[in-house]
């Protein structure tokens, strides 16, 4: 892009503005239009700030940075927003909008308003701007827009005569140019504009509108009708069971969500959802658009079902009219074409974590069980989705050609509502467009389209093929596998209009959208369908676990294949026409190869299968990585490697398998048999509402590479750097070690190698469960089995406050755990959870709460005090490991240090024959000792004078021990300053 600087942008809007009041008569007057509005000063005026808005630079039109929509108008309502604006290489994430107006009309006007606020709005855009060129509108669009309040959306507004005043300007220039732009020019400015936080959300501003995102505010919409239509159902039928219900709700809201997106994207010029009902009934006017549509547009949506039967009721009509009319473009404040079909996608991921429960009466909406268990549904942001789809399918389809592409294949084995296998599609798309436009010839042979602008355009046939050939999804949930199936058809059509969907069904006498129920299917990727035989399970058991063989359901994908390959052919020829129009001989040989996916891509359920279900000991026998739990995500894993034959592999799964042993068996399968091409581990958190720290791990059998890419992700920093993968198969429990290679490495090395595992010196045991705190709880002792017991809240760092309780200690408790873990003669409690390692000594043989864990010596260590353990852990060298290993300070989440991490917490290592350091043994234990005596006095203290002595005498201990425990690892004065972050 050409260099523009604020002073040649003022200059140029200078004399924009001097010509536009010398004319100013004319342009205000009615026989000015829009479209030479644009022409003569919008354009300019977003050129001069810096936006390549002809395209002069920017020729390819996959790679432009501003859109230039002409103003379609269909029944006199705009369909897209007249500029938006993006940031390359994110081409199709739009920084802002712009819509234009002819001069004469008044810009401070509800439907204007309105009409930008909604596009803003609908692509997450903080800001957009409303312009005629005589005035400049900014807009907020962070809230869901409402008619009623709409005009309080305005930020600022500028008459032209104001962008010849220096200052006036660069408001504006530091905010939209493109200079401003990336440097997040807008997010910084919506972050200054008020939000509606406790009692401003009654004021004016806030009063009717809702601080929703897109998402939030659809997922609302589709919930409320998903209630009223299964009531509509319900009282229109009341033998309808629970299933039913579930299925008519979700087929029902599909076709109306694909009719209402069709509608908007003008691939059907005609309204249909306002008009059901005008002749006769709405459901009987509904069915009968969806069966035109089937017989048109073809895919699952329409597909002739149950509902479409004659004995099937349908809803109240009354009540299904009123839910057409709240959603049909005259009254829905959506633009349906406008909704990103990822955001679609993370909508019903959450749609789908709910079913309809019937009882004879009364119809309510739940969570579904498991999405109770897991705490929720969690939809992978897009930024995950589209880096992951990159580093797989985008490198294994980099420089091929369509044809080699054509056979090529990648899946999603647990795809939810399909947003991994949204983002395949569309990086295929824009490879391929890309390519064809730098082909045209190909382009031309191959069936695309050229427009009017030139432009090189897959054609509805090829998209239909790429869905056909090369995606594959699967996934338990049959609702699931629906909207996967809906959403890539919305994907498929989203470029496409009324003459091109017309061609495909009129010229070539085909369905527009492709038959996926052979390769988006329902199964269960981790049960084959060996469980039919020998009666494993119960009928209604086995028909849940919905058992699946990828051999079987994708034949093309598993058979043997025979690779040929052509040297020294040009990129832009096949091998076998290659071969006829070679001049000279070539080289030619083949390969057999196992069948399997090529790339296998997405975010397994973060699930646990307990013991108590059926499959677990089916699974416990046939995934030969499991111990001790069966996390669902790991057998994903373990199922790619072993039997689904990927060559380049990226899922996001919880980055506790770096690092717990009872994932050892599967790091050291990982480590065998392929290569880890990139670990990013965050150390934020990806999902929101989810505690869950994450990991994207990208794998390859690219064997002969064994060098892994390390990303650590904090909230204020990314360390970036590289491991060899043989140093992991040397760790133990092939531990993914990878703090021991980063940044400051060489500290957390020093501390392992002059340190011994915790586990080496002590056994720390998990405490009791009661399963019913208040039943097993009391405040007095009554029996004699009645045992005084600590919780998390009654101990700090070297302090212990029994609060008067006694547990009820049987065999009836959930998990009772061994006297002997409480009762020796002194022992060490250490916190559970928090934020820094919290240990204290404990010698009166207190019962402990499962919100900590005991911790005593081994029977056959013989010179290490507990004190000195107890000083160790509580010092800042091991908090600065502990760190590292797994608590997140930058997160805010309030973490779970393990017994497993404790285990493998290093404890200063004594040579108790060397004098120097059994010296620096004892000095720390009577440090520890004068601590614990100190915090005692400091909590028994009552004035402010003996609370002030005594907590400056516990800092200046503490500080001592941290530098007695420095000492002892040896670090220099630089290592000390990185352990305490100065």
């Amino acid at each position: 892009m050409k260099e523009t600087t604020f002073e040649s942008a003022f200059a140029i809007i200078k004399a924009l503005v001097d010509d536009f009041k010398a004319g100013e008569k004319h342009y205000l007057s009615k026989d000015y239009q829009e479209a030479e509005a644009r022409k003569d000063f919008i354009d300019k005026f977003f050129i001069a700030l810096g936006w390549d808005v002809h395209h002069n630079e920017q020729k390819n039109p996959y790679e432009q940075e501003v859109k230039v929509e002409k103003g379609v108008n269909v029944s006199g309502a705009q369909k897209r927003a007249d500029y938006s604006f993006s940031l390359a290489p994110n081409y199709r994430d739009p920084k802002f909008f712009v819509e234009a107006k002819k001069p004469a009309q008044d810009l401070y006007d509800e439907d204007y308003y309105f009409q930008t606020v909604r596009y803003g709005w609908h692509k997450a855009t903080p800001l957009a701007v409303l312009t005629d060129f005589e005035e400049f509108h900014i807009l907020d669009c962070r809230y869901s827009p409402n008619i009623s309040t709409i005009l309080s959306r305005k930020v600022k507004r500028y008459h032209y005569s104001e962008y010849a005043d220096k200052e006036k300007f660069a408001e504006i220039y530091w905010l939209f140019s493109r200079e401003a732009v990336v440097n997040n020019s807008l997010e910084k400015r919506a972050e200054e504009l008020p939000k509606p936080r406790g009692k401003a959300v009654q004021k004016a501003l806030f009063a009717l509108e809702k601080h929703q995102t897109i998402d939030d505010a659809f997922l609302e919409e589709i919930d409320d009708m998903r209630e009223k239509l299964a009531k509509a159902f319900k009282k229109n039928d009341e033998d309808l069971t629970s299933e039913e219900l579930t299925e008519a709700t979700q087929r029902t809201i599909d076709r109306l969500v694909f009719i209402r997106f069709l509608e908007d994207k003008l691939i059907e010029q005609e309204h249909y959802v306002d008009k059901f009902g005008e002749k006769g009934k709405a459901w009987d006017g509904f069915t009968a658009v969806c069966k035109r549509f089937d017989a048109k547009y073809n895919g699952i949506v329409f597909k002739k079902s149950f509902i479409d039967g004659d004995k099937f009721k349908g809803p109240d009509d009354g009540e299904f009219h009123s839910i057409c009319q709240d959603i049909c473009h005259l009254n829905s404040r959506f633009l349906y074409n406008e909704i990103p079909i990822h955001i679609l996608g993370s909508i019903y991921e959450r749609f789908l974590g709910k079913v309809v429960h019937a009882t004879d009466k009364r119809v309510k909406v739940e969570e579904k069980p498991e999405v109770r268990k897991a705490g929720g549904v969690y939809y992978t942001p897009k930024y995950i989705v589209d880096y992951i789809v990159q580093n797989t399918v985008g490198k294994l389809i980099d420089g091929k050609t369509p044809q080699q592409i054509s056979s090529m294949r990648f899946a999603d084995i647990a795809c939810g509502s399909g947003s991994f296998l949204i983002g395949v599609f569309d990086c295929l798309l824009v490879y391929l467009g890309k390519y064809y436009q730098e082909h045209p010839d190909k382009a031309k042979k191959d069936g695309c389209h050229l427009t009017q602008e030139g432009v090189w355009v897959l054609s509805i046939k090829q998209k239909q093929n790429i869905l056909r050939n090369n995606i594959y999804g699967v996934d338990i949930d049959a609702q699931a596998v629906e909207v996967t199936q809906l959403s890539l058809s919305l994907k498929m059509l989203e470029d496409e209009t009324t003459a091109t969907a017309n061609e495909m069904n009129v010229l070539f006498h085909e369905k527009i959208l492709p038959d996926m129920s052979k390769n988006i299917v329902c199964g269960n990727s981790l049960i084959g369908t060996d469980i039919l035989t020998g009666n494993l399970f119960a009928g209604d058991e086995e028909r849940k676990l919905n058992p699946m063989d990828f051999e079987h359901t994708f034949p093309e994908v598993f058979r043997n294949k025979t690779d040929k390959r052509v040297l020294n052919l040009p990129d832009d020829i096949g091998d076998e026409e290659g071969l006829r129009q070679a001049k000279e001989p070539m080289v030619k040989y083949e390969h057999k190869t196992k069948g399997g996916f090529d790339a296998i891509v997405g975010n397994p359920p973060y699930l646990r299968i307990d013991e108590d279900r059926p499959e677990f000991d089916y699974v416990r026998r046939k995934f030969t990585t499991t111990e001790f739990k069966v996390d669902i995500y790991t057998l994903f894993i373990e199922k790619a490697i072993k039997e689904l034959g990927f060559k380049r592999f990226g899922f996001i799964i919880p980055n506790t398998l770096m690092t717990n042993l009872t994932d050892r068996k599967l790091r050291k399968l990982i480590l065998e048999k392929t290569h880890i091409d990139e670990i990013i581990n965050y150390r934020t958190r990806v999902f929101d509402q989810a505690v869950v720290h994450t990991m994207i791990l990208i794998l390859d059998k690219d064997v002969n590479n064994k060098i892994i890419n390390v990303k650590e992700i904090s909230a204020d920093k990314t360390d970036v750097f590289m491991i060899k993968q043989e140093d992991l198969l040397k760790n133990e429990n092939n531990s993914f070690d990878i703090r021991m290679f980063g940044k400051d490495s060489s500290v957390l090395r020093k501390i392992k190698s002059r340190g011994i595992q915790l586990d080496k010196l002590c056994d720390l045991r998990q405490a009791i469960k009661t399963g019913d705190d208040k039943k097993y709880i009391l405040n007095k002792k009554i029996k004699k089995n009645y045992k005084e017991v600590i919780g998390g809240s009654e101990m700090n760092r070297y302090t212990l406050h029994w609060e008067g309780r006694f547990v009820d200690y049987g065999d009836y408790l959930a998990c009772p755990r061994d006297p002997h873990i409480f009762e020796v003669d002194e022992k060490l409690i250490i916190r559970e959870t928090g934020k820094r390692i919290t240990a204290t000594y404990d010698n009166e043989k207190y019962y402990l709460m499962s919100s900590v864990y005991s911790a005593f010596l081994l029977q056959s260590v013989k010179n290490y005090n507990l004190k000195f353990i107890l000083g160790s852990l509580n010092s800042n060298a091991s908090q600065y490991y502990m760190q590292k290993l797994c608590f997140d300070n930058s997160s805010g989440a309030f973490v779970k240090a393990r017994i497993f991490h404790y285990n493998q917490l290093p404890i200063p290592q004594i040579n108790f024959q060397n004098k120097t350091e059994k010296e620096q043994h004892d000095k720390l234990v009577q440090l520890v000792e004068q601590m614990l005596e100190a915090k005692k006095q400091l909590q028994n203290a009552k004035t402010d004078t003996d609370k002030t002595y005594y907590e400056n005498k516990c800092n200046a201990l503490d500080r001592q021990i941290d530098n007695l425990v420095y000492e002892l690892y040896g670090l220099t004065e630089e290592e000390i300053k990185i352990v305490e972050r100065k």
